[in-house]
């Protein structure tokens, strides 16, 4: 006569299909190039808000941290930033994304989105600046 524990012959046929479920058993990607998918392209940045027309000039209102500072952008070619008395004439950049006003003294007005800019004034810490909502101009 045995002793000991029988494990009933229908407890293992449930089992076995049960241990199919478990987590994926996929072997980890390669790099390979040739198995590599290709990226889901970017999301395309909106237009920076300067004049449709060459000749028009668009002017805004931006808050770069405790400056008010104005941007009159002149078509597609320049722009006049305005901030404590001063004005900085700078000419449009060309190549990045947004649009970069720069001059060769290193002052930079780079609008990045409808509501977004950087200031850099040469020898000055960068300034964030935001556009109020409309509801406020």
């Amino acid at each position: 006569m045995r002793t000991g524990f029988r494990f009933p012959l229908s407890a293992l046929t449930l089992a076995l299909p049960l241990a199919a479920c478990g987590p994926d058993q996929r072997p980890p990607p390669t790099d390979d190039p040739a198995t590599r998918s290709a990226p889901a392209p970017a999301a395309p940045e909106p237009p920076p808000p300067v004049p449709a027309d060459a000749g028009a000039t668009a002017t805004y209102l931006y808050q770069c941290g405790d400056w008010e500072v104005t941007a009159s952008f002149h078509g597609d070619s320049d722009a006049d930033i305005s901030f404590n008395g001063r004005v900085l004439k700078l000419p449009r950049q060309a190549g990045g994304t947004g649009a970069r006003y720069a001059d060769a003294a290193g002052n930079l007005f780079w609008v990045v989105s409808e509501g977004e800019a950087l200031l850099s004034l040469q020898g000055l810490a960068d300034r964030r600046c935001t556009r109020p909502p409309p509801a406020f101009r």
